[in-house]
């Protein structure tokens, strides 16, 4: 609290533009619990007009507290239940990383038990309790009725994990991928929160801001809280290159622009999200790791075997940090195929202007994205 008191002072002494608002648990509209988010002023990024100064986008930063208290006990219910959740905007790359990091994961043997890793590639009920998906779990598990129960609802977190991680001595990983934001305004599948019309006409913070997109795909800081007690959750966060990640869906969100504003939305909620659960409260190790897809490519190295090499590295890492056994693979990039998609030239479609206001855009994430990765690991720090 004093730590607050004086930064809040010190911000004011010297006219800084930055606010962090807490939760008011008397005020339904008030920001959602478990964040801490920046608002900042902002001036209309949808226009065409380029600006000379355009603001850096600004995020929140905050120290992750460790319940030592809590940690011994729940260590051992959780040593063989993982969850692996892939976490990017859309366009990120996930549909090419994914095939790369099941590969990896089936190629684990656990040298205590000599078992294969049970690997879920498509987790219905990790999907029932994190989405509000696959209603024949939520029945089975006491819930009646279309509306989803909260994701940290005991029944629910319980229904997951005797679901998804039996007591066999197996260990147990579930892989998880979907972008933020996700799907359809009209989508079929049973989100808690759909993809919301009212971001198209809202500035990136106030995306940041608001308590719907927190709660979209979903609420994941009610996820960690919830659940991390008894399954490891670890987050691979994937950057890839900003005007590439809006050339891919460039016609999503009604132009690239609005498409931008909306992806630098989420980008800032993942950014505070990872900066306040950069550490896993349970058993004090990292929580997330990069991977720099510009750094998966080959058109990103001048030789072959520099390629072959940054591959092998990330992969290794990747394995420590997940702590899984085996950090050599030799088949996980057999389905990746480097994007031959031109930004430029798909973006340059949109016009001269509108192309200078996307490189604005870009501009504006300098201070917020993407995250630096592990100091003195090159393939954790991804370019802009």
């Amino acid at each position: 609290m004093l730590r607050s008191t004086c930064f809040l002072a010190a911000a004011a002494i010297v006219g800084s533009l930055l606010f962090f608002t807490w939760p008011n648990n008397d005020d339904p509209s008030s920001i959602h619990p478990h964040r801490l988010l920046s608002v900042v002023e902002f001036i209309d990024p949808k226009s065409t007009t380029p600006r000379e100064t355009p603001h850096k986008l600004r995020f929140a930063r905050a120290p992750t507290q460790i319940d030592s208290n809590a940690m011994e006990s729940y260590m051992q219910n959780r040593a063989n239940c993982q969850v692996v959740y892939i976490m990017g905007v859309e366009g990120a790359s996930h549909h090419g990383f994914f095939p790369v990091l099941e590969a990896l994961a089936k190629h684990q043997v656990d040298p205590v038990t000599q078992l294969e890793f049970d690997v879920d590639i498509d987790p219905r009920p990790l999907k029932s309790a994190m989405f509000g998906w696959h209603s024949q779990f939520k029945r089975g598990w006491g819930f009646s009725g279309k509306q989803s129960p909260p994701i940290d609802h005991p029944d629910l977190v319980r229904g997951m994990i005797e679901s998804s991680c039996p007591l066999d001595g197996k260990k147990h990983v579930m892989l998880e991928w979907q972008s933020f934001p996700s799907g359809q305004e009209d989508d079929p599948r049973s989100y808690r929160v759909h993809r919301q019309h009212k971001w198209l006409s809202m500035t990136p913070e106030e995306i940041a801001a608001d308590n719907e997109a927190l709660s979209h795909p979903t609420d994941m800081a009610a996820f960690v809280e919830a659940y991390s007690p008894y399954a490891e959750i670890r987050f691979v966060v994937l950057s890839r290159p900003f005007l590439e990640t809006i050339a891919s869906h460039p016609e999503w969100d009604e132009s690239p622009l609005v498409h931008s504003n909306v992806i630098r939305g989420f980008l800032l909620i993942l950014r505070n999200f990872l900066n306040v659960h950069n550490v896993d409260r349970m058993d004090g190790r990292r929580s997330w790791a990069m991977v720099c897809t510009e750094r998966l490519m080959a058109k990103f190295y001048k030789q072959e075997e520099d390629v072959t090499a940054a591959r092998a590295n990330i992969i290794s890492y990747l394995a420590t940090f997940l702590g899984w056994p085996v950090g050599e693979c030799p088949h996980c990039f057999d389905n990746w195929h480097d994007s031959k998609k031109d930004p430029l030239k798909v973006l340059g479609k949109v016009g001269p202007e509108a192309l200078d206001t996307l490189f604005e855009h870009k501009w504006t994430l300098e201070e917020a994205w993407p995250p630096r990765g592990e100091e003195g690991v090159e393939e954790q720090q991804c370019r802009l």
